[in-house]
């Protein structure tokens, strides 16, 4: 083996070392900021998963159970239960759509707008600490980098989706293919 060949040989197996690295840290990063955020949350008396359907009520107020999981990428039974415990704890309100009795409407109560706030403030505590030592030019690079890989990763789950089931997948733009992605599964919800 010429000394060319070895060294395009070992620059192979350090890029696919690199890119196993890259995969791995990302993992760990997501669930480093996410267990970070969750702590937070819990001070708040909320679990992991109670944030995301709060804030999507505080996008748009007086959305159904099914609208919501849409949104978050998870299934309906998740936020069905994340409902019923928010609604116990006196953030959510539950009731029956003017225009289709048989139709829930899911509301914020003033509780839970003002959890809005301390959920916001938690949010912003995270992203202090995840960013810090880091200028504005080094997160926008971060960012273009990791919506790259996203991209590629949705692309791939899609290609595979096809493969499988000889059908396009149905998300759109900026929707995980997987449950679970945006909201923990009822698993890792703890007692939400």
């Amino acid at each position: 083996m010429s000394m060319s060949a070895k060294k395009k040989a070992k620059s192979k197996k350090a890029k696919k070392r690199d890119h196993a690295d890259a995969l791995l840290m990302i993992t760990q990063v997501a669930r480093n900021a996410r267990t970070a955020l969750s702590r937070h949350l819990l001070d708040l008396g909320l679990y992991a998963g109670q944030d995301g359907v709060m804030l999507a009520l505080d996008a748009k107020d007086g959305q159904t159970p099914g609208a919501i999981a849409t949104s978050l990428g998870v299934k309906a039974p998740t936020v069905t239960k994340t409902i019923g415990r928010l609604a116990a704890q006196g953030f959510l309100r539950r009731e029956g759509s003017p225009d289709d009795g048989r139709m829930m409407l899911v509301f914020l109560t003033e509780a839970g707008r003002d959890q809005i706030k301390s959920i916001r403030k938690s949010q912003r505590k995270t992203e202090k600490a995840a960013f810090a030592g880091l200028k504005k030019k080094q997160v926008a690079e971060l960012l273009k980098l990791l919506s790259t890989v996203d991209a590629n990763i949705s692309e791939s789950l899609r290609s595979d989706m096809v493969s499988a089931s000889g059908t396009a997948a149905s998300t759109g733009p900026g929707q995980p293919l997987v449950e679970g992605l945006a909201v923990a599964d009822d698993n890792a919800e703890g007692a939400a």
